[in-house]
């Protein structure tokens, strides 16, 4: 496997493994029913999507414990203080909102990803997951016009453009 195929591999389980940790400690925090139920999907989503990388890895299995172990919110200070600054008196709205940061990063880094590899068994899978963070992405900005009891698309705008 070429080195930046390893290399792309590697930062996206760290991605999801990071983004999956970010959708289960936010889901305990949440008051809206609504709002946990959505960040349960994402969370499971995500889950399903650090294992279609899990599954490209081709490395040896320990280091692949060790890349999901190394690599959790933990122990990254950026996710740490992500964390922290949720806590009871966040709102939907701010979880929301970092939410869709998060995917909006993710969807960056597959968008360079998908233009970059040419192997269509990595490929394939980059692009599915890149589709289905858009869509997470659509989710999110549905479940924050509900909050916001927005009226129509033109208010979710100005919400992403934030």
């Amino acid at each position: 496997m070429e080195p930046m195929h390893v290399a792309a591999i590697v930062t996206a389980i760290n991605i999801e493994n990071r983004s999956l940790g970010f959708y289960r400690a936010v889901t305990a925090k949440v008051n809206d029913t609504n709002t946990r139920r959505v960040f349960e999907v994402l969370a499971n989503e995500e889950a399903e999507h650090l294992e279609s990388f899990c599954n490209l890895y081709q490395g040896d299995q320990e280091e692949l414990v060790k890349l999901l172990n190394k690599n959790n919110m933990q122990s990254d200070p950026y996710y740490c203080a992500l964390l922290d600054s949720i806590n009871e008196s966040t709102t939907e709205k701010d979880a929301l909102r970092i939410a869709l940061k998060e995917e909006q990063a993710c969807i960056e880094w597959y968008s360079v990803f998908v233009d970059s590899i040419r192997a269509p068994h990595i490929r394939d899978v980059f692009v599915r997951i890149l589709n289905e963070s858009n869509k997470h992405g659509e989710v999110i900005g549905d479940e924050y016009m509900r909050i916001m009891r927005m009226v129509d698309r033109s208010d979710q705008d100005i919400f992403v453009r934030e």
